[in-house]
């Protein structure tokens, strides 16, 4: 019986090799459409990248396959070595994370070895390489991507070649597998390698006012951190992520004080509101790596108010990019707001039908500096390192099973809400905050510090499907049953506020509630910008979450006016005059679509009568309640 039982299970056992092998659809369908089973296709393509785009630990992006390479596989498109080898080692450390398979951490160990000659092989310590060769001379492969000028014969380490002109992309994609792997992967002594490459990146970055400069003492053409030069906001956000990080991984209070000057100096917390871009031609390789950044900002700051800020970035690039078929961006949302379903089953499609990377022959003429061309016939393959980094920090952050189900997004509240907050509404915390204006209205002086008690706020307006409960007469178009119910009046409103057990904000609560306690101008910060309050021609309204407060309440500007308990008078100490003053009109905050934009700040007052409907104003509500 026992022969029989060894027996059996070896035949169940080569059956299911045998199965596996036929399921496997051949390297021609790479990388393998359709397969549902996502945990399969993660090992089909791991094998490849390792196979076909690894060179000495490094990701190659698009490599020339031998015969027509070389057969080490250097015969590549090199100038994105260090934007592919960094994520993937995020990949390999999620995946460590989730297997502890010591092979794994071999691999990763392997490739963070290959970012370290990165630095090594230039030289100059904190100056790095976009990729490297073991060569003695120049590549004929050197001449036919971008900057062949920057190929360079190692002083170093002799025998080696290397690319310079390293890009923000570069160093940002670098950090972020740096910081997985010190986080989730690396040993001990691992770990103090990481943090003494860091150290010396970023210091040679601060030494040279936040620029990234190369070896000739020029600064690269994407290497721009300057507060002196202007750049664009994702670049602030870049190099703020890049001084979180490097402070993480060294606790040098250094990188933690360039960050705070970066940030209250400069303004380059305000930037990163901004950071994602909505002119065309949208960049995709951008909001990559504007997700990375904000990935390591939101893992990594304690500041609630700085908290809140890189929250209303994310939700501003979400705004963008929850249709985009790179299912990264839906994992990061997912990861960070798990109560507003970012990763779906669309999300899950995308990846099975997942298609960033490919294998293709081609027939191409590649140019040579002294204007003779090389003819190359051959098989190119692109490498899978998204996909692997997309589905490990999936598995990794618990938003997908290991059978490739969606887990369940945990009921979590965003920074500030509170744990024991009523549904939908968030806890404004006791204490001191900055109210009026010295440069407003008039009715807005004097500018002051009120204290107030803990209270909560409404999340979002009060809806119109919520308003029908109360009002069964109130009618709306059912595809507008979750915005903001406007055209009631104060008497409606504060009915409704009693009829639910809360009642409507006084202007101070309401004031903080969207300006937080650092005196800001807008619920966001200091600038305007038009698509932090009105999406309208820009994204959907119903996925628009940016405009989001210190505390994390939403749309508190811009949207729709909103009624306060309050009649409208003068402050104290305000010595204005006016005829609207007195127990005749109530006063409505935050301005609307239909209004100059100055009409959005924390700090502007306007009244209205508290029997209006005036649709002019587009007036709406929200509700507080007292903390007991």
């Amino acid at each position: 019986m026992k022969k029989l039982s060894i027996w059996l299970a070896i035949v169940i056992v080569s059956f299911s090799l045998t199965a596996f092998a036929q399921e496997y659809p051949g390297i021609e369908k790479f990388p393998y459409t359709s397969i549902r089973n996502l945990a399969v296709k993660a090992d089909w393509l791991q094998r490849d990248l390792r196979r076909d785009n690894l060179y000495k630990g490094l990701v190659m992006p698009r490599v020339l396959l031998p015969p027509s390479g070389n057969p080490d596989h250097s015969t590549a498109h090199q100038e994105d070595a260090g934007n592919r080898s960094g994520p993937y080692l995020a990949a390999l450390s999620y995946q460590y994370a989730v297997s502890k398979d010591p092979q794994i951490r071999e691999w990763a160990n392997e490739t963070f070895q290959a970012i370290e000659i990165l630095e090594k092989v230039t030289g100059v310590p904190g100056c790095v390489a976009r990729s490297f060769n073991i060569s003695e001379a120049p590549q004929p492969h050197e001449e036919w991507f971008f900057f062949p000028a920057e190929w360079h014969a190692s002083q170093s380490m002799p025998g080696y070649r290397w690319l310079g002109d390293p890009s923000s992309d570069t160093i940002i994609n670098l950090f972020h597998g740096l910081a997985v792997y010190f986080d989730l992967c690396a040993d001990n002594a691992h770990q103090k390698r990481i943090a003494a490459l860091i150290d010396r990146i970023m210091t040679r970055i601060i030494n040279h006012n936040m620029r990234i400069v190369d070896i000739d003492g020029k600064m690269t053409l994407w290497g721009n951190f300057s507060p002196e030069l202007e750049h664009d906001p994702l670049n602030s956000l870049i190099a703020l992520a890049l001084l979180k990080i490097a402070h993480h991984v060294t606790r040098d209070g250094r990188f933690d004080y360039q960050y705070y000057e970066l940030i209250n100096k400069h303004e380059y917390a305000e930037h990163v509101l901004l950071a994602k871009s909505f002119e065309v031609p949208q960049v995709p390789w951008d909001d990559q790596l504007g997700m990375q950044a904000l990935y390591h900002l939101l893992n990594y700051e304690r500041d609630a108010a700085l908290t809140m800020k890189y929250m209303a970035s994310l939700e501003r690039y979400w705004g963008m990019l929850n249709s985009d078929m790179r299912v990264y961006f839906h994992v990061i949302y997912s990861y960070f707001v798990p109560d507003n379903f970012g990763f779906t089953e669309k999300s899950l499609d995308y990846l099975i039908n997942w298609a960033g990377a490919w294998r293709q022959k081609r027939d191409e003429l590649m140019p040579r500096q002294d204007g003779s061309v090389d003819h190359i016939i051959g098989i190119w393959q692109e490498s899978p390192q998204d996909y692997l980094l997309t589905y490990w920090c999936a598995r990794y952050h618990k938003i997908l099973a290991v059978d490739g189900k969606i887990i369940n997004p945990r009921n979590a509240n965003l920074s500030g809400r509170g744990k024991n907050a009523p549904r939908g509404m968030v806890l404004v915390p006791a204490g001191d905050f900055i109210m009026g204006s010295d440069d407003g209205d008039a009715d807005e002086y004097p500018q002051r510090i009120v204290h107030l008690d803990a209270y909560y706020i409404d999340v979002f307006e009060v809806t119109n499907a919520e308003y029908a409960k109360f009002n069964k007469n109130h009618k709306f178009d059912p595809d507008r049953a979750n915005e903001a119910v406007t055209g009631v009046s104060w008497h409606e409103a504060n009915a409704y506020a009693k009829f639910v057990g809360r009642r409507l904000p006084t202007e101070a609560e309401w004031e903080k509630a969207a300006r937080g306690s650092d005196g800001r101008r807008y619920p966001w910060g200091n600038h305007y910008e038009l698509s932090m309050s009105e999406p309208s021609g820009l994204v959907q309204e119903g996925v628009w979450r940016a405009g989001i407060s210190p505390f994390g309440a939403y749309k508190m500007a811009g949207h729709a006016w909103e009624w306060t308990a309050d009649w409208y008078k003068p402050y104290t100490g305000n010595t204005t005059t006016s005829p609207a003053y007195g127990e005749k009109y109530k006063v409505i905050r935050g301005g609307s679509s239909f209004n100059d934009q100055s009409m959005q700040r924390c700090a502007h007052r306007y009244y209205l009568d508290p029997s209006a409907k005036n649709s002019g104003y587009k007036v709406g509500f929200r509700c507080v309640k007292s903390v007991r």
